[in-house]
Formats: structure tokens, sequence, C-alpha cells
């Protein structure tokens, strides 16, 4: 295939790699679809990670711990977030 130019990457695999290599900043992760939010859990695995949303992202059927920065309260699942996150997006 050789070498991708960056302007043909997509906005949410802009985003991925930011959060990948620079992990110390807030990403704008409105950027990203819901095939992107896999990626962000295992990032996020990895060190802590704070994006930013503007929509309700699809995190998956399975358990997963996330922060919202807006509230304080820690969600283990889509069931549990989506109440919060309907306040703000």
């Amino acid at each position: 295939m050789g070498m991708i130019p960056p302007v043909s990457l997509s906005g949410g695999v802009k985003t991925l790699i930011l959060i990948a290599n620079v992990p110390d900043k807030i990403f704008n992760a409105s950027t990203c679809g819901d095939n992107c939010a896999k990626w962000i859990l295992k990032l996020a695995a990895e060190r802590e990670v704070t994006i930013n949303l503007r929509h309700l992202m699809d995190f998956g059927k399975g358990e997963f711990e996330i922060k919202i920065l807006n509230t304080g309260q820690v969600v283990h699942n889509m069931k549990d977030l989506i109440p919060i996150a309907g306040m703000y997006v």
C-alpha cells in the first residue's frame, strides 16, 4: 500500500494517534466514531486519558471504567453512562 499521507487519515485515526503519543493533553474525541471507542478504552487501560465528547459514544456491551469529570462519577457500563452523558451532550 505504501505511505498514507496524513490528509488521507480520518479524524478519528488522527485523534487516536495523538492520544497514544501525547497522553498529557485533553482530546476532542467528537471527531471519533464509535469504531474508535474500543481503541480509546485500550489506550486508557495503559495510562490515564482525558477526552471531550460532544456526542454519546458507544463503548460497547462490556464492562469498563470511565470517570465523568463533569460530575466526578465513575461508570462501568453503557447503562450507567447514558443518563449522565445525556445531560451534557
